[in-house]
């Protein structure tokens, strides 16, 4: 399943997630739920040799919304964005397709402010599950106020 298109209206903002290496941050929406990442044999194959447990994950970004439960880290997205709108989660600062940590890494949206609507992530991503939505930049407003 891709990204929930009903997304945010669906979803409750649980967690606004700051980036280490800057004072980019962005929501984090739940419930998240077991989806592509889940049966990826990549990802499942990483998730077992780091010793982490698949779980429900959530999506990350209001406007530049990535579903981390549909991320297979494939990093496409990384490469077709022009103004790197993302990097790599558990490898902060990097934005090439091989820098990820493993198959558990996520695509983060740490710069979803500097997003120029060119929608290149949303067709490059072989899950779909990306949403780049201008209209839910009002939503974010609202629910990062919540958390200030």
């Amino acid at each position: 399943m891709p990204i929930d298109p009903n997304f945010p209206k669906n979803h409750t903002a649980i967690e606004k997630l700051k980036d280490p290496l800057s004072d980019n941050f962005h929501l984090v929406w739940g419930p998240g739920r077991l989806a592509e990442a889940a049966s990826d044999q990549k990802v499942k194959a990483a998730y077992a040799t780091s010793g982490e447990e698949i779980k429900p994950m959530g999506i990350h970004g209001t406007y530049v919304a990535v579903d981390w439960d549909s991320c297979i880290a494939d990093g496409v997205c990384l490469l077709s964005c022009p103004v790197k709108v993302f990097e790599w989660y558990k490898n902060p600062g990097e934005t090439g397709r091989n820098d990820r940590k493993d198959y558990t890494d996520k695509a983060n949206p740490v710069k979803e402010a500097d997003c120029i609507w060119c929608m290149a992530c949303v067709e490059v991503c072989p899950t779909k599950a990306i949403k780049v939505d201008q209209s839910n930049m009002d939503i974010h407003e609202k629910e990062i106020a919540r958390f200030s």
